[in-house]
């Protein structure tokens, strides 16, 4: 016995294509909403025409040519199939974007250009790139010519095409875009750089004898004033030794008396015997013995005078020694730093006390060397301290020595702080800025204009309606634009807004 197996039921030519029998799972001849993927699923209620639940040949193909929901059939043509419904083939490299197989992407697909413009280069409105659409936008052709269903028009085309004449492309719409200046002026920026506060007065303070710590009068945190006593030493020894200096400075000056009077009479009698020179009472070899004895006199007194004169410089060295041990404070400070504790043996040079004046400071900043040009002394400056609070400063000085590494020159600041300032500390982190203008004129765009490609910088140039890609050299940020090094000049027009979509170049439209 014979059996015959019957045909899924799909009425009147709507069997689908190879790639609908693919999703076919349940081989009934049509799609149901389950088994739909990608654009199916999304279109499932607009493509089921006659609504019973599933998508056949037909209405598939209705829907992706354009031509909406299918005609009713005549019986005889029952057994004739549709044509399969074919867009235009993608590249290989668009192929992989098309995850649903489909032979379109998806806006869901789309990814980098594709995706930011999709609505420009969907020219059918269907839903999904084809090939020839993808082709299109990226030639310049424009949308590409709709595929004719009408049989009548489709001979006129076959006769346009034997004849050799092409139909004009549908170019794509001039992008909209705004338009900046390449400016070319003095720029004037609010540079911030960070910079540390530089006490003016710090140091250690040593001893300038040896001897036992006696007192530590001072402890740290303390605040002194100039001249205050910080530490002493002992110095009875030295008191001692002063006495001896000053009694033997006075020994001396008791000898140097008695030779000044013996030198007086030795002159007084050497002049007594010249008197008589021209009598008969004068003596040749008197008056020379007296002339020796005042040679002799004098020497004497000038060598006592030497003793004297070194019996008091030793004494004025002990006094310098008493006074030293006692250490005081050259200037008004803080004690930041005790090395000493009573009882200590000190030699000479060795430190006593750190101490450090914290209201003599300046701020000190590394400011690049291609910008320190356009600072001058006695420019305005703004710090501002950790807290938010903002003191001003004047430039004191630019000091002409670069760091070879980091090609920076160091640049000193004078706060003027108020009495409201919270204290400042050495090596303090401040927030400098300073207003620079630059000696010449610069060519600046908005950093707008500008595209970061890997190649380099590009910028779209427009003459008339038309954009052209121009590769720029830029050089430093100033607020909001861009130093131009090279590659444009001054006066043109560049694009600010729209210039990602703009490729290679092409046709603008400015908007406002």
């Amino acid at each position: 016995m014979l059996v015959m197996t019957p045909k899924p039921v799909n009425a009147q030519g709507k069997e689908l294509s190879e790639r609908g029998k693919a999703a076919d799972t349940n081989k009934d001849g049509l799609i149901q909403e389950s088994e739909a993927r990608g654009p199916l699923a999304a279109n499932f209620d607009d493509m089921d025409c006659d609504k019973n639940g599933g998508l056949d040949g037909a209405e598939i193909s209705g829907f992706f040519s354009g031509s909406g929901c299918p005609k009713e059939q005549p019986a005889a043509a029952s057994t004739t199939t549709l044509a399969k419904s074919k867009f235009p083939p993608l590249s290989e490299r668009s192929k992989a974007s098309d995850t649903n197989k489909d032979g379109l992407i998806q806006e869901s697909e789309a990814r980098g250009p594709l995706a930011a413009n999709f609505d420009d280069m969907d020219c059918d409105k269907n839903g999904g790139l084809d090939g020839a659409e993808i082709k299109g936008f990226f030639s310049g052709s424009g949308c590409p010519e709709k595929a004719i269903k009408d049989p009548d028009k489709l001979k006129t085309a076959k006769k346009i095409t034997s004849q050799g004449k092409k139909p004009a492309p549908r170019g794509r719409p001039p992008q909209a875009v705004k338009l900046g200046d390449v400016v070319s002026k003095l720029s004037s920026e609010t540079y911030q750089i960070v910079g540390r506060v530089v006490a003016l007065q710090s140091g250690v303070l040593s001893a300038r004898i040896s001897g036992t710590i006696n007192l530590v009068s001072v402890a740290v945190g303390e605040r002194v004033k100039k001249g205050s006593m910080v530490a002493t030493l002992a110095a009875g020894r030295l008191i001692i030794e002063r006495k001896r200096a000053v009694a033997l400075l006075n020994r001396q000056n008791a000898v140097l008396r008695v030779q000044k009077t013996a030198l007086k009479n030795a002159k007084r009698e050497f002049s007594r015997m010249e008197s008589l020179l021209k009598s008969a009472a004068f003596s040749r070899a008197r008056f020379e013995d007296l002339e020796g004895l005042v040679s002799e006199k004098t020497a004497q007194v000038l060598e006592k005078n030497a003793q004297v004169a070194e019996a008091s410089a030793s004494l004025e060295r002990i006094d310098i020694d008493i006074r030293d041990a006692t250490i005081r404070a050259p200037f008004e400070g803080i004690i930041i730093q005790k090395h000493v504790e009573v009882g200590t043996y000190v030699n000479t040079g060795a430190p006593i006390v750190t101490l450090i004046n914290d209201r003599l400071l300046e701020i000190e900043i590394d400011v690049p060397s291609a910008r320190i040009n356009t600072l001058k002394t006695n420019t305005l400056a703004s710090v501002i301290l950790d807290d938010g609070d903002r003191v001003s400063a004047v430039v004191r000085a630019i000091i002409p020595r670069e760091d070879l590494r980091t090609r920076t020159r160091p640049v000193r600041l004078r706060p003027e702080v108020k009495p409201t300032t919270k204290p400042l500390a050495d090596n303090q982190a401040v927030l400098v800025e300073l207003s620079l203008t630059s000696d010449r004129p610069i060519l600046t765009v908005s950093k707008d204009a500008v595209i970061r490609r890997a190649n380099g910088n590009v910028v779209y140039v427009v003459k008339g309606a038309t954009a052209s890609m121009r590769s720029v050299r830029i050089g430093r940020g100033i607020g909001d634009r861009f130093q131009i090094l090279s590659g444009l000049k001054a006066g043109e027009k560049v694009v600010v807004r729209g210039n990602e979509r703009l490729g290679g170049g092409g046709k603008v439209r400015v908007v406002r």
